[in-house]
């Protein structure tokens, strides 16, 4: 086996190892196969979003297993784990610079107002007014029940003057129906059927934030939202007068090493599914990068947010899905791998690989060299010493690795007379 590898030219291994290289860079670089997201309770925005990009990137192959969370404000944490099989998520709360390294934006699709409804027979006009009546508030841990708290506080209500009554979605809407509750708090898009039945059906009315800009002021991951008059409908009009309310935006987020064609599948189809007009946005608002500033962005969902609908990357319009994203990840690698090589050899001089190779071989074979000479002057070379002599001649005959030492040696050798 050995004296076959031997039979090999050095050179025959640099170029064994840069094939393996590429091969593994190829393999680095194919799309993945499946892919885990995170959604909120089942039926809510975040689960029927996420089972929506279930169904595009099954288009490509790309199996996706979604997960339900109770907690919504914990998603990003499991996202920005590098432990947990979790790809992409879902936010619509505050994040701070610096919170998630690990994580990524592919952009915010949404803005969820946080709608104030009060059951029939109330007149509540601010609300302050809220002190000490049963209000139905979400689940901790939820981005509906986090600004929920900021703004119930701002207003000086809390649970020690106001019972709170820790309700999920559906069970929230049933006790407004039913009165057992004065007040819902709903962090929901305007879009979400619920929200448009409790809006338009002349039993419930929305409290106005009076104080909307002021709060948003304070707490700088809200935004002040603003439901027209005769929004959900003109006649009879609903609501019978603007409503001022704050909101948040949804921002999908994913793992900082999401592949980027993955990215690019979900970034295309979000832009489909939420660049229309809602209630509170106008058309083309939404997707975008420019609502959540503190996560870093993806550059491919970038490119696609900023164009029209339906463009996609270059790379994607020449190849196919797989070609591409293949190309797509494996061009990283590579201008990676160019940094690193410029960095090492270059900019701080380490000796490169294949200069370290040849003169650790032009090394071994001048000792290799001495050691017959040495034994030339003692005996004469055995034929197998003799034909080693002649393979190390042609070698240091090669210009790059002749020397003044190897010569006067080889001379040396061959002055002394041989059988």
């Amino acid at each position: 086996m050995f004296g076959a590898l031997r039979k090999f030219k050095p050179l025959t291994y640099v170029w064994a190892l840069v094939i393996l290289v590429l091969i593994g860079v190829i393999v680095y670089g194919l799309p993945p196969e499946k892919i885990t997201i995170e959604a909120g309770p089942k039926g809510g925005f975040f689960d029927t979003t996420a089972l929506m990009l279930k169904e595009r990137l099954k288009e490509q192959h790309i199996d996706v297993t979604v997960i339900n969370s109770e907690q919504t404000s914990k998603i990003i944490d499991r996202v920005n784990d590098v432990t947990t099989s979790v790809d992409i998520g879902f936010i619509a709360h505050e994040v701070k610079p610096g919170q998630f390294p690990k994580v990524k934006s592919l952009g915010s699709i949404i803005m969820d107002p946080l709608f104030i409804f009060q059951r029939t027979g109330l007149d509540v006009q601010s609300v302050a007014d809220l002190k000490g009546m049963k209000l139905g508030v979400g689940p901790a841990a939820t981005g509906g029940r986090i600004i929920t708290d900021i703004i119930l506080k701002e207003y000086g209500i809390s649970p020690e003057n106001t019972t709170y009554e820790v309700l999920s979605f559906n069970a929230m809407v049933s006790a407004l129906k039913a009165g057992t509750i004065d007040v819902g708090f709903f962090l929901q898009p305007t879009s979400n059927k619920v929200i448009e039945e409790l809006g338009s059906s002349g039993r419930f009315n929305l409290v106005s934030l009076e104080y909307a800009a002021a709060l948003i002021k304070k707490n700088g991951s809200l935004h002040h939202v603003k439901i027209d008059r005769g929004a959900f409908k003109l006649i009879p009009e609903s609501p019978n007068k603007d409503i001022h309310l704050v909101g948040i935006p949804v921002t999908v987020v994913a793992k900082a090493d999401l592949h980027p064609a993955v990215s690019m599948l979900v970034s295309v189809a979000l832009k489909q599914a939420f660049g229309g007009p809602t209630l509170v946005s106008t058309r083309g608002n939404f997707p975008s990068m420019g609502f959540e500033r503190d996560l870093t962005i993806d550059p491919t969902a970038d490119e696609i947010y900023r164009n029209g609908i339906g463009y996609a990357p270059l790379l994607y319009r020449i190849f196919n899905f797989s070609v591409a994203g293949t190309i797509d990840r494996m061009s990283f690698a590579l201008s990676m791998s160019g940094l690193i090589y410029i960095f090492l050899f270059v900019y701080l001089g380490v000796p490169k690989p294949v200069d370290m190779w040849r003169n650790g071989t032009v090394a071994r074979r001048m000792r290799a060299l001495e050691k017959l000479k040495e034994k030339s002057n003692r005996r004469p070379l055995t034929t197998r010493e003799l034909k080693q002599f002649q393979t190390l001649e042609e070698f240091f005959t090669a210009s790059f690795k002749s020397s003044e030492k190897a010569s006067r040696l080889i001379n040396e050798v061959k002055s002394i007379k041989q059988p």
